[in-house]
């Protein structure tokens, strides 16, 4: 790849491209929750959400006009809830949901927010909380192997680190070995284990310079 990588953040008109990176990166939670192909608008308008929230934590690595990879790293986590119900957000996606521009039925919904529930309820336990996260970072399968995902997190920790976060938490899976040695690189240090319906996690936290 010799076309020269731009990191920035994102933009409303990246959301799509955000979605196409997070279907190709994770098609193996697309099958554990849905089973089939959907619309890349369900992601953007998940993701809208994130840019709403905090808008400088969602950063994109475009290769010309496309966005090769995402990262969403928030310094209040739980402003997330609060954004999607006071802004609106959840009222739109249920509403295009029942009319079924999303493409798939309830099942998937309830997955979802047992899942959703079982991580706020995880993150709330004091030896693992930190509102500060790498809550999502995917680079397109067209674009792996490139050194993209490196510049986003080194970009996520920078701007927490400018927030002056005593602590940043991610979640991982344990048999993403790549990903692990990139945290571990990184200073994260794996404290803990969780789970949810599609399997495992690994808990890693960060101390900041200072926390």
């Amino acid at each position: 790849m010799t076309e020269t990588v731009e990191y920035r953040q994102a933009r409303a008109e990246d959301l799509l491209g955000i979605g196409e990176v997070f279907l190709s990166a994770f098609p193996e939670s697309v099958r554990h929750y849905i089973g089939h192909p959907i619309p890349t608008a369900v992601f953007a308008d998940i993701f809208a959400i994130c840019l709403d929230a905090e808008p400088a934590a969602l950063c994109v690595a475009c290769r010309g006009p496309r966005v090769a990879g995402y990262s969403f790293a928030p310094a209040e986590f739980s402003g997330l809830v609060r954004t999607a119900i006071s802004h609106g957000h959840l009222w739109r996606i249920a509403v295009r949901w029942l009319r079924g521009k999303y493409g798939f039925g309830i099942h998937p919904v309830f997955i979802a927010a047992h899942n959703w529930v079982s991580l706020l309820r995880d993150a709330r336990e004091e030896q693992f909380a930190s509102e500060a996260r790498i809550f999502s970072i995917a680079v397109h399968a067209d674009y792996q192997g490139y050194g993209i995902g490196t510049g986003l997190l080194r970009m996520g920790l920078d701007y927490l680190a400018s927030r002056h976060v005593p602590r940043v938490r991610l979640e991982v899976r344990p048999q993403n070995a790549p990903a692990v040695h990139l945290y571990e690189k990184f200073g994260f240090v794996t404290v803990g284990r969780t789970h949810d319906t599609q399997g495992e996690w690994l808990i890693m936290l960060k101390k900041m310079d200072g926390g």
